[in-house]
């Protein structure tokens, strides 16, 4: 709690908290923040996002110190929904004679690394668990173990409660060209922040794999101020800006005229022109941090650009590979940690 002036003595503002954590709006679920007052108060309660824009404001006169709440059912100030992500709410009272006293833990709690536990997928129930000390901001990435390739980014930095987690996962890439689900090599990474203890967590009907803004906020663009500031760390996923903290999509082709077998799988006899591109809405998240582009055949590493560029061209000669289906896989290493990948699949028939 911060608070201004020896006023602090005559108002107090304490026992700030909700009633949950996680609020499913379209469920038709409200969420109370309550609050305690010592003395008459203008009260005020702000919602921002996770980028600290302002998208709810609550204010009430409250005429004798007491318990009190506001209610919030999941919407902005025009009515609507905001979407499935994380929040914070904030909390000042104004005295009559107008000293303040404020309520804002988001600088101050949160952003600290938890290691998951329990981490387990059922194959069969195509479920992965695993158990957060805290509610935290989560990452999931699956690849192959022992230098191997990221095949697929399952959740992205989405809030998640603590304790016990279900995320769905069939068990294959992020381009449903290889199935991992019962690989010995499988790889699963839980990398997560947690949130500050002053944080709402909004959870739509359908799951989704990243977060979700209200890109267009026409009421007001207020912006909440940070109070502390912490050293930058490159690597440190809390400290990006939220908006700007996912792994890209990619896609990865195959240049020129082959023949292709049954299943539609170009038929390599000679060196293999390999196309990477990124969506243009992408482009410029990537290119401002930077990135290299690494190529795997069948997940074993084999060539790497350190420059990256896109779209990027690397031609692949097929000299000694056996006949047969093979995999290869592309991957955009950020240079901030955020990381893309794609995989084909290709039928080598030796020339004679």
């Amino acid at each position: 709690m911060v608070a201004s002036g020896a006023v602090a003595s005559k108002l107090t503002l304490s026992n700030v908290r909700t009633d949950r954590l996680v609020l499913k709006p379209e469920t038709g679920e409200n969420l109370k923040i309550r609050y305690h007052i010592s003395a008459p108060a203008r009260v005020v309660a702000k919602i921002y996002d996770s980028r600290n824009i302002l998208v709810r404001k609550f204010t009430e006169n409250r005429n004798s110190g007491g318990d009190y709440s506001f209610l919030w059912d999941g919407k902005d100030e025009s009515g609507n929904t905001v979407p499935s992500n994380f929040y914070y709410y904030t909390v000042s009272a104004t005295s009559q004679n107008g000293r303040t006293v404020t309520y804002d833990l988001t600088d101050l709690t949160g952003g600290e690394v938890e290691n998951a536990q329990g981490i387990k997928y059922d194959s069969e129930k195509r479920e992965l668990q695993y158990v957060l000390p805290k509610a935290s901001i989560v990452n999931i990435r699956i690849g192959y173990a022992n230098g191997g390739p990221l095949l697929r980014t399952l959740i992205d930095w989405v809030p998640r409660p603590g304790g016990l987690n279900v995320e769905k996962w069939d068990g294959w890439d992020n381009c449903h060209v290889v199935n991992v689900k019962n690989s010995k090599n499988l790889q699963i990474n839980v990398s997560a922040y947690s949130l500050p203890m002053n944080s709402i967590i909004v959870q739509g009907l359908n799951t989704t794999s990243r977060p979700e803004f209200i890109e267009n906020i026409t009421w007001q663009k207020e912006v909440r101020q940070p109070t502390k500031k912490a050293k930058k760390q490159m690597y440190n996923h809390w400290q990006h800006p939220r908006d700007r903290c996912y792994d890209p999509v990619i896609k990865i082709s195959a240049l020129g005229n082959f023949p292709r077998t049954r299943d539609g799988l170009p038929v390599v006899s000679s060196p293999l022109p390999i196309q990477t591109t990124i969506p243009s809405d992408e482009l410029p998240f990537m290119f401002d941090q930077r990135f290299e582009v690494v190529y795997y055949v069948d997940f074993v590493f084999l060539y790497e650009e350190e420059l990256g560029y896109v779209p990027f061209t690397w031609k692949w000669d097929p000299k000694g590979v056996n006949e047969g289906v093979h995999y290869i896989t592309v991957m955009l290493r950020g240079y901030e940690g955020h990381f893309g990948s794609a995989t084909m699949k290709v039928y080598v028939k030796p020339s004679k």
